[in-house]
């Protein structure tokens, strides 16, 4: 019964388009001049299987075309004589909105492309997502946030784009390196010397306790791959090369959020400049005793405008050295 009623909805529907006189008379010749190849010696006569049911601003609209729009957008919906048509309205309007929006150019604007490339992206996705390989890279991320990876690194830089020839000679001269640790060089003199990380000259290549997701993957994939005291083969990043030295793996410690109070030493601090500031900072560690509220005291005192409009910083605890000496006094 829902089937015959839609049918016959489409069937009787002739042509409809901007100009209403012109498509009655063009919509049988677009309707007959649709033949299907045959065999010439068992069907001499030419097959519709596809009617044109409509042209809409001069495209035409097969049958099954509408049927197939309909159907998807109506699933929960009872088909009545009343609903096809006016869906077959709505259809009407949007095919004559796309047709303006053709004819203004609209389709060829960047904004328009972003978008529907964001569109198509989306409606890819769920095909070209694994599901068990996204299960085990869950797993995989669920057993390394049990544990932390102290680690040390030399980097040398390369782009990802870079040339082959690039990339071979990089390569090579970070194998010469490793060759050289694994002969008996220190790894940490090698970091200060060879790694192109700038804070390598400071902390030896030194990267202290990570977990999982907290570095880029291959690298992360190699720490935790590696044995504590042994040396990886190189890793490839987006970085450029990595040697990574595994220092220590720990049962995880989680993580602590913390605030601070900051007086600012001038750019070009000297051991006096620094010391200038104690008696301030002083004067907040004994309001902070005495029961001020600590956010009241980060409000007032605190020089880092970030975190003392909040009244409150998840940067870290960065007090001043000689605060440090006394927090735990403080938290006692």
């Amino acid at each position: 019964m829902t089937k015959s009623i839609l049918y016959s909805i489409l069937l009787s529907v002739a042509v409809i388009s901007q100009a209403p006189a012109q498509t009655q008379k063009s919509a049988p010749k677009k309707a007959t001049s649709a033949p299907v190849k045959t065999s010439k010696s068992t069907n001499p006569s030419p097959v519709l299987t596809d009617p044109i049911l409509m042209v809409v601003a001069g495209e035409s609209v097969p049958k099954s075309e509408f049927d197939r729009v309909f159907r998807k957008n109506n699933k929960d919906s009872v088909f009545t004589e009343a609903s096809v048509r006016e869906y077959l309205d709505l259809y009407i309007n949007y095919k004559l909105k796309v047709k303006e929006a053709e004819s203004l150019m609209m389709d060829t604007s960047e904004t328009f492309k972003n978008e529907l490339s964001g569109y198509n992206k989306q409606l890819a996705q769920p095909y070209l997502t694994d599901k068990e390989v996204s299960e085990n890279l869950v797993q995989e991320a669920y057993e390394r946030l049990g544990k932390d990876v102290k680690a040390s690194h030399i980097l040398l830089k390369l782009g990802p784009d870079a040339l082959p020839r690039d990339t071979v000679q990089t390569y090579n001269r970070i194998m010469k390196i490793r060759d050289m640790i694994m002969k008996g060089s220190d790894f940490g003199k090698m970091a200060r010397d060879s790694s192109e990380d700038p804070s390598a000259k400071e902390n030896n290549g030194e990267l202290g306790y990570f977990t999982g997701m907290q570095m880029v993957y291959p690298f992360e994939t190699a720490a935790y791959n590696t044995k504590p005291g042994t040396v990886s083969m190189p890793v490839r990043t987006r970085f450029g090369y990595h040697l990574i030295k595994v220092l220590d793996i720990r049962t995880a410690q989680g993580e602590i959020q913390t605030a601070h109070i900051m007086i600012r030493n001038p750019k070009e601090a000297n051991d006096s400049s620094m010391k200038a500031n104690e008696p301030r900072m002083n004067e907040v560690f004994q309001a902070l005793k005495s029961g001020m509220v600590w956010d009241s005291a980060v409000t007032m005192y605190s020089e880092d405008k970030g975190s003392a409009k909040k009244a409150v910083s998840f940067l870290g605890l960065v007090l001043e050295r000689w605060f440090l000496s006394s927090k735990k006094q403080l938290l006692g």
